[in-house]
């Protein structure tokens, strides 16, 4: 950390590096905190297996899109409910009433 860099790239680095020290390492003092991002890898797998086997995003509008649908359709399965009977069932309420309904109660699942 003390060496002097003269390249820019490693200068920023090693000051991103001073600023998040105590943070940075954190998975070696504590055996819960994992030293990878294999579950968040996991998490957006899908979206991107969808995103492949549609040959991409055609736009930009495209692609903001479907980055909303597959946040609102993990997190809807995170919370243990069915996503597309959960969606659907926002968009009748929604047609009927005129008004998106309230968010349904959290059933905690891991899947």
């Amino acid at each position: 950390m003390a060496t002097p860099w003269q390249d820019a790239d490693v200068i920023r680095l090693v000051k991103r590096l001073d600023r998040y020290r105590q943070t940075i390492f954190t998975f070696l003092d504590n055996p819960e905190v994992p030293s990878n991002n294999n579950h968040a890898e996991r998490e957006i797998r899908s979206a991107v297996i969808m995103r492949k086997n549609c040959q991409g995003n055609r736009s930009g509008n495209g692609a903001n899109v479907q980055a909303i649908m597959m946040s609102v359709y993990r997190t809807l399965k995170l919370r243990g409910l069915d996503p597309l009977d959960t969606i659907v069932s926002a968009m009748k309420s929604y047609v009927v009433t005129g008004s998106m309904p309230p968010l349904p109660e959290v059933k905690l699942s891991v899947n």
